[in-house]
């Protein structure tokens, strides 16, 4: 049982707060926990989730192994390229969302999704039959902790090319709820904002979405408090040593207590559980003269699972400061790097090349669009709010972002044009329309 609580301990950090070392490089002020009652927990669970419940089904290890690997691997791709920002992801929800796309894959676009998103040999039954299990004991993984999962497919209702099978997939192992794209993108923020709880107002981009076939969207919200609080008296504002040795102010949380530790080469670790102990913050803290960068870069996923295995119970002073952190991560580059290329290759695009084939997604010939990743989390005396979500774009070309606005409320010159010859039939200014 020991053994399977430290595994559940990786999986809650994966799951909210994974980079919880990564945001350590930068601090901010922040008030309490966020109140959260606007969004009201489901009333049933997907079929497959309920039977995977009520039967008490064992999560496959390999898909958390490859959630982990996936998530961590992001990560570091992404802090690579912000070397001085703080980075927040959520594996959970990056996985979740890739893997419903990938139940769309077929062909060498399938093939590259396994490689990127470190599937190994599991089939798409598997993967599905094991997030099945994974929702099932997260949804009550801890009375005193909130976790809710969240996914929705959004599409165009009176004109779908979606694979009905797909539909299916979707709501019977993950619960998705369908949506109309024709209220794009506005539709799909204010669900992402009811399922976050306020946290991310808006993920979509404001645009085209005519040409966009389907949305693939997944939210976490994540809310637990230490199962130890921290005493706000003992709160003391102290310095922050940034990573280029300059300081920055931060409110530096102080505890005593019993907590799981690792004394490692060149870093230490500690584990802050949540409400019954199912869930907690990992926090590796890398030692001085070694940067998080490199520290970052260096880590795997099987290495950090078995540094926590040897964590030990010990007596000792912890020093944490409160902190709010954020990040909007595009991610297609990342996945490209990662291997995942061929998704984003549209069909009837010019690249030449191998395209990308959804055909079990859809009869309409698309490739990945868009994919993105917001994510939030605030930690204070009390404990940590988190949310996270993804959204993954599918269609014929890219979804048309606004570039500008042009608003005319002074003098503007004006014509009307032939566009097959150029003539122009009428030329005129306006200095004054009320005239």
């Amino acid at each position: 049982m020991l053994l399977q609580n430290r595994d559940w301990r990786v999986r809650g950090m994966a799951s909210a707060v994974l980079v919880a070392a990564a945001a350590l490089a930068g601090c901010g002020g922040g008030g309490g926990m966020a109140a959260d009652n606007s969004v009201k927990a489901p009333t049933s669970l997907p079929a497959a989730v309920a039977k995977a419940k009520s039967e008490n089904t064992a999560v496959n290890p390999a898909l958390v192994a490859a959630d982990n690997t996936f998530g961590l691997s992001a990560l570091q791709a992404l802090q690579a390229q912000h070397t001085s920002l703080n980075m927040t992801i959520s594996p959970l929800s990056l996985s979740l969302a890739l893997q419903i796309l990938y139940n769309g894959a077929a062909g060498t676009t399938q093939q590259a999704m396994t490689q990127t998103l470190k599937l190994g040999t599991l089939t798409t039954q598997q993967i599905n039959d094991a997030n099945a299990a994974l929702q099932a004991t997260l949804s009550s993984a801890d009375p005193q902790a909130q976790l809710t999962i969240a996914n929705s497919l959004w599409l165009h209702l009176h004109d779908s090319t979606i694979v009905p099978t797909f539909s299916a997939m979707d709501q019977n192992y993950y619960g998705a709820m369908i949506g109309d794209l024709a209220g794009a993108p506005d539709n799909v923020n204010a669900w992402v904002k009811d399922q976050t709880h306020g946290l991310i107002a808006s993920i979509v981009p404001k645009g085209d979405y005519s040409t966009t076939t389907a949305i693939i969207a997944n939210a976490v919200y994540f809310k637990g408090e230490w199962t130890a609080p921290f005493d706000p008296n003992n709160t003391q504002s102290a310095p922050f040593t940034l990573s280029d040795g300059t300081s920055a102010p931060a409110h530096m949380m102080h505890q005593d207590g019993t907590f799981a530790y690792l004394r490692g080469p060149d870093f230490q670790m500690t584990s802050l559980p949540y409400g019954q102990g199912r869930m907690s913050m990992l926090i590796v803290l890398p030692d001085p003269g070694i940067s998080l960068g490199s520290l970052l870069a260096n880590m795997s996923a099987t290495g950090l699972a078995a540094s926590v295995g040897q964590m030990q119970d010990a007596y000792g002073r912890v020093a944490l400061p409160k902190f709010t952190a954020s990040s909007d991560s595009d991610m297609p580059a990342v996945l490209k790097a990662m291997g995942m290329g061929i998704a984003f290759s549209c069909p009837d695009s010019l690249a030449a090349g191998p395209v990308a084939d959804f055909s079990a997604l859809t009869s309409a010939r698309v490739c990945v669009t868009s994919v993105k990743h917001n994510a939030w989390i605030q930690v204070d005396e009390l404990g940590t709010v988190a949310a996270a979500a993804t959204t993954i774009g599918v269609g014929t070309t890219a979804v048309r972002a606004l570039q500008f606005t042009m608003n005319m409320d002074h003098p503007f010159l004006y014509a009307i044009r032939d566009d097959d010859t150029g003539a122009l039939l009428f030329i005129g200014t306006l200095q004054d329309p009320s005239k």
